[in-house]
């Protein structure tokens, strides 16, 4: 029965040629493990049972997909930290930026306020009512030359007052600006802080901006009163220049000549005495040209450092302006260095032949045109008052000889002096 039924059931199986493939789902081969040998169509390339392929294992002993599964994992967690390192990384950036962008507005808010503008213009204010007492004070003290000082002032002064309500108008217009400027910035500050780049463009862009006005402004302002500052601050350095002049002749060793008058001082070193060049002071009268050593020792030494000092004053050398026949400014260089040397050549009736000296603090090329000016006599256009010829005179017209012992008298008769004694006898000359 069995055999009969099963030959009915192949007859009544469909041929599979032609036939449509079916719309559900397909069997496929097992993943699973297999219970027995699958036999295969005898058209296959191979015949008997297949067997699965075992899986490539690693020295680990771990499936090949495994490594692969842990590689993708690596891989994706490597990109996670990059990608977090980078974020840091434009974070720190942007704070970065936004720093800088605060301490320049924070710089420029005090800028703004102009206040270097307002330090300036009181400073003026200030020289110019002191410089007429200072000036007066120099006359007092015997100071004869740049008598063009006291009308500077006068002009200055009159300048200053005429230009200073249009300084001040101009001031507070720009600080008007600026605060409208300093306000737009700060704003966009704030809004950079969300952390928006264009946000922080735009703060740059602002910051940038306050920073061109703030310098805009203080130029302009201050072209209003730059020239006057340049004449008052030159006035202020010849006023100062006279004064330390007074100050050096009160403490020089040596005595000025009865109507005397000085004219110049600078610091200098004497070239050419043997090995020695020693540093002091030149000075310019109307009448000589002098040098005087003044300069600091070190008398105690303890392991070549100077334990003490003393300062040692000495003169020098004095020669007329009549005996200085020539003078030769001259630069001596060594690398970065530069020496205003000054060579005077004196004429034979002078005690020296002449000398070199290095000018320290002064230009060589201003002390030749001063000499030559003293010489021609054309520094007497800068006289406050004539020189006083009685005094000449009278010095002139001292006693050379005592008049009680008869005894040559060799004192020099120096300004100031109203009498001299005879070293002889001991007698007491009214001059």
């Amino acid at each position: 029965m069995s055999k009969k039924k099963s030959s009915t059931e192949r007859s009544k199986r469909p041929a599979s040629k032609g036939r449509e493939p079916q719309v559900g789902p397909q069997v496929g081969p097992q993943v699973g493990p297999q219970k027995g040998p699958q036999k295969g169509p005898k058209s296959g390339p191979k015949s008997g049972p297949q067997k699965s392929k075992p899986s490539r294992s690693t020295p680990s002993g771990r499936p090949a997909s495994s490594h692969k599964a842990a590689a993708i994992a690596g891989a994706t967690a490597a990109g996670a930290v990059g990608a977090t390192a980078a974020a840091t990384a434009a974070g720190e950036e942007w704070r970065s930026k936004l720093d800088r962008l605060q301490s320049d507005f924070n710089r420029l808010h005090d800028e703004m306020l102009l206040t270097s503008i307002h330090d300036e213009t009181s400073e003026i204010q200030t020289t110019l009512s002191m410089l007429p007492t200072q000036i007066e004070m120099l006359r007092n003290r015997g100071y004869v030359f740049r008598n063009y000082l006291e009308r500077k002032i006068e002009v200055l002064a009159t300048q200053w007052n005429e230009s200073q309500s249009r300084i001040s108008q101009e001031v507070d217009r720009r600080s008007r600006e600026l605060t409208m400027d300093s306000a737009t910035a700060e704003r966009a500050i704030q809004q950079a802080m969300s952390g928006n780049p264009s946000q922080l463009m735009r703060a740059e862009s602002a910051v940038n901006t306050l920073e061109s006005k703030v310098r805009a402004a203080q130029s302009a302002i201050g072209a209003m009163y730059n020239s006057l500052q340049q004449n008052l601050d030159q006035t202020r350095s010849q006023v100062e220049e006279a004064k330390t002049l007074l100050d050096r002749i009160d403490e020089a060793s040596f005595q000025l000549h009865p109507a005397e008058d000085p004219v110049a001082s600078c610091k200098a070193q004497y070239i050419g005495r043997g090995d020695e060049t020693p540093e002091g002071i030149l000075y310019l009268t109307d009448e000589r040209l002098l040098f005087e050593r003044k300069e600091e020792v070190a008398t105690k030494k303890v392991l070549f450092i100077t334990t003490q000092k003393e300062t040692v004053q000495e003169f020098i050398f004095d020669v007329t302006v009549g005996q200085i026949d020539e003078v030769n400014a001259t630069d001596q260089r060594k690398f970065l260095k530069r020496k205003e040397m000054l060579e005077l050549l004196f004429s034979p009736d002078a005690d020296l032949n002449g000398a070199t000296l290095r000018l320290i603090n002064a230009k060589n090329e201003d002390w030749a045109m001063l000499i030559g000016r003293v010489k021609s006599g054309e520094i007497d256009k800068e006289r406050t008052q004539p020189k006083d010829e009685a005094v000449v005179e009278a010095a002139q017209s001292a006693p050379t000889k005592c008049t009680t012992c008869g005894a040559t008298l060799s004192t020099k008769i120096v300004r100031g002096m109203r009498e001299i004694s005879c070293e002889y006898c001991g007698s007491v000359i009214r001059l």
